[in-house]
């Protein structure tokens, strides 16, 4: 196996260098590709980046201790998701921002908010992104150890390896070089776990999957089903899933050359993250549940699968396949978190474009440091959902509410980890108790703080009117709703396959209003 994996780290460097050819020696051209991505590579790095390593396992551990319902806790994100296709791709292109820090600074142009860009920087490049390229790595080394059966030392050893050659190629050539090797890893990830689930749907009936696990409303009674689908899709802030878009998704935005551009690559991330990409997880995890019903680590069962069902080169395959999606996610947050160093500290020109430089020899370091402190990947995936509970009322606002202040935005990055702390810790609630309540608390303060202030100034109000030209409307409505039941559709339909076979009409009427939706959202911004 360890021969594939190195043909695989020299095909890395080669495309990684490739791409050096197209940057340039400056903020935009290394972060944002010079503002000349195409649409559809785009979205193929974002789908790119959200498949890592870990993603399979942690959708595993899912699916063996709640069924498939368990996955409405990132289902419901494709509500929010097609909301930023339709209404804030757009502004966010026509912003200029390459961070989403960076909107603050335009949005309220007073020394408060600089210092707030500079925090969130910290915070999101920082903080947010170590405990993101922590369980990666983590994930990661799962498969190491109990996929190739290599021992703690050495599969940190390999772990290192891995991180030194993709620093190698992100430092080289920027946000083109990972790209360019996000495709290469895209097709190598989803054409070796397809190969799994082909296997095991060709050789297990699926027939006997326990009835409880094909469930696919949110169990957990009704306040379970209110936080995922009244609450969660526009209050927490996700990575992958910001409310009005935000992350590494606004850097791949950010990078086309126009909103239209900007709105299709979204678009299309929508379709493969939450519909085409998850299907061979969802077979594998349910089929676990014959093949191997008692194992002590949930999300090992992924693995055990391949073990049982691949041939020795098919599962060097597999493994390939895996750590192309763990270093494609590596470089991006490599490549994302340096972004806010370089762009949101107060340098300029060569000095941020160094400082950028640096930050990402710092961030790969740190994400390595970080792996012995990582337990269960789910567990972190909630952590983040529940500490952000209630900001993503301030991302969407910010563009339609005049009146909201730096103030209100300081209250929606602290409240919710305060809340976490009280409802959690304090009270002991559980979620989705601790999730509605410390939302309620983030919007409540949000408001109570926002009304009683003076209010964004006019003149700076109409200056970003003018740029942003954000707008909602009845025609804009329309296209979320066709959007977004259309992604469910062909979701649940691809389930229905895997479950009876044949082509169920539910994929087919999913498939055609996404024809639709795309035919209605060309000639837009």
């Amino acid at each position: 196996m360890l021969w594939a994996l190195g043909a695989y780290f020299a095909l890395s460097l080669v495309v990684g260098w490739w791409g050096r050819q197209r940057a340039q020696g400056t903020i935009e051209g290394y972060f944002a590709a010079g503002r000349r991505l195409p649409w559809g590579l785009s979205a193929l790095s974002m789908v790119a980046t959200t498949f890592a390593v870990d993603t399979p396992l942690a959708i595993t551990e899912y699916v063996r201790e709640g069924g498939l319902s368990a996955n409405w806790r990132w289902w419901n994100m494709l509500i929010g998701g097609m909301l930023s296709v339709v209404v804030f791709a757009p502004l966010w292109r026509r912003s200029g921002a390459l961070t989403d820090s960076e909107i603050l600074s335009l949005r309220y142009g007073n020394r408060a908010a600089e210092i707030l860009r500079r925090v969130r920087a910290l915070w999101l490049g920082g903080f947010i992104n170590l405990v993101i390229l922590g369980w990666v790595q983590s994930a990661m080394r799962t498969v190491l150890e109990a996929f190739v059966g290599l021992s703690p030392t050495q599969a940190y050893f390999l772990l290192g390896l891995s991180t030194f050659i993709t620093l190698l190629y992100t430092l080289v050539g920027g946000l083109w070089s990972v790209v360019w090797t996000d495709v290469i890893q895209f097709i190598l990830a989803l054409g070796s776990t397809t190969l799994l689930m082909i296997r095991v749907l060709l050789l297990v009936d699926m027939s006997q999957v326990p009835a409880q696990a094909w469930h696919l409303c949110p169990s957990g009674g009704a306040l379970t089903l209110l936080a995922f689908l009244g609450f969660q899709w526009w209050a927490s802030w996700y990575p992958g899933a910001e409310p009005a878009g935000g992350g590494y998704i606004l850097q791949r935005m950010a990078s086309t050359p126009s909103p239209a551009a900007a709105q299709k690559a979204l678009a299309l991330f929508q379709i493969l993250h939450y519909a085409v990409r998850p299907v061979t997880w969802y077979a594998v995890a349910l089929a676990s549940l014959l093949i191997v019903p008692s194992v002590s680590d949930p999300k090992a069962a992924y693995l055990l699968m391949a073990q049982r069902f691949l041939s020795p080169v098919e599962q060097v395959i597999l493994l390939v396949g895996l750590t192309g999606a763990y270093m494609s996610t590596l470089s991006t947050h490599f490549n994302w978190g340096a972004s806010y160093v370089a762009r949101d500290l107060g340098w300029s020109g060569e000095k941020a474009l160094r400082a950028g430089l640096w930050a990402t020899i710092a961030l790969a370091l740190l994400s390595m440091g970080i792996v012995p402190f990582m337990q269960s990947i789910a567990g972190a995936w909630n952590f983040l959902l529940e500490s952000g509970a209630g900001t993503g009322f301030v991302l969407i606002l910010r563009w339609f509410w005049s009146r909201l202040t730096v103030a209100g935005e300081i209250t929606a990055l602290l409240a919710p980890m305060g809340g976490y702390v009280l409802f959690r810790w304090i009270m002991g609630y559980s979620f989705p108790e601790s999730y509605i309540a410390t939302v309620s608390l983030t919007v409540a303060l949000v408001l109570i703080i926002t009304l009683v202030g003076r209010g964004t100034p006019p003149e700076r109000w109409a200056a970003f009117c003018q740029q942003v030209r954000p707008r909602f409307s009845l025609a804009q409505l329309g296209l979320w709703l066709l959007g977004t039941a259309a992604g469910y559709a062909i979701t649940f339909g691809l389930i229905e396959w895997i479950k009876a076979g044949g082509i169920p009409y539910l994929l087919l009427a999913g498939i055609g209003g996404m024809i639709i939706f795309f035919w209605k959202l060309r000639d837009r911004e």
